[in-house]
């Protein structure tokens, strides 16, 4: 593959799980990867694993390293033409034990973060007149669950982002999708915020964060709108569609539990 048909992409939340898995695929396909993240250490480890991968320091929650990794990236690399929106937190309270300090970070980080990454690169992509911007969502950004109306909200507040931002993007070569893993098997549960009363841990089923990559390396190549992940989650969300007071019921007794 010769320079000019290597892609550029650009992926936060690239220093571990899903992230570090996209990056890592993306890179053995020939593309070149701004891997964005806040820890160095890991970071550095990942671009030793393969040339391709550029480490950049930032965190999606921070304003101003979000706005230097961007000024950096254009100048350095140029415009991605695929940016992945990975990066993200978890929170495990129910409703009423939802701090707003809690909603703020989680925010903060999830949908906040996601407009830092992708905002900077958009004039460059419309001007090019092509790009392709990958959000990495939930299941349960189609579905809330018990224990997760804040993590859920969050996730749901992408794919409203993402319905509008279609319509913005209308018919200049940019586009936008959308990917909805259910549980992974990634550090994130040890990353995520907690408070009061933990859910029931009854997830048998969980796909590897490869999985997810493949997926995210296919919408790339493609203008798919969204695409869940895992016979759960489509199982899940197609009943949903049909008898959503069916999967109320079977969540409240798999996932809750009484205070």
């Amino acid at each position: 593959m010769s320079d000019d048909d290597r892609r550029l992409v650009l992926i936060t939340g690239a220093s571990m799980g899903i992230g570090r898995e996209t990056a890592l695929m993306f890179a053995r396909r020939g593309d070149r990867v701004v891997a964005v993240a806040r820890g160095r250490e890991r970071l550095d480890e990942l671009a030793g694993v393969h040339e391709a991968i550029v480490p950049l320091t930032a965190d999606v929650a921070d304003a101003d390293s979000m706005t230097a990794m961007a000024e950096r990236t254009l100048r350095d690399c140029g415009v991605p033409d695929v940016v992945v929106a990975n990066a993200g937190i978890g929170l495990d309270a129910l409703f009423v034990e939802t701090t707003d300090g809690a909603l703020t970070r989680l925010f903060e980080v999830n949908v906040v973060g996601m407009y830092r990454t992708v905002r900077p690169f958009l004039p460059g992509m419309l001007a090019r007149g092509s790009g392709r911007v990958l959000l990495v969502s939930s299941i349960v950004g189609k579905r809330g669950i018990p224990h997760y109306s804040g993590y859920s909200a969050s996730k749901f507040a992408l794919h409203g982002a993402a319905d509008a931002l279609r319509s913005e993007l209308w018919g200049t070569g940019v586009s936008v999708g959308i990917v909805c893993p259910g549980s992974t098997e990634t550090g994130f549960q040890e990353h995520a915020l907690r408070s009061g009363t933990p859910q029931k841990r009854v997830r048998p089923l969980r796909h590897p964060a490869v999985s997810v990559a493949r997926a995210l390396v296919s919408m790339a190549d493609s203008r798919r709108r969204e695409r869940i992940l895992g016979a759960e989650s489509k199982l899940m969300a197609f009943v949903d569609t049909l008898a959503p007071g069916v999967v109320d019921w079977v969540l409240a007794r798999m996932l809750t539990r009484k205070r």
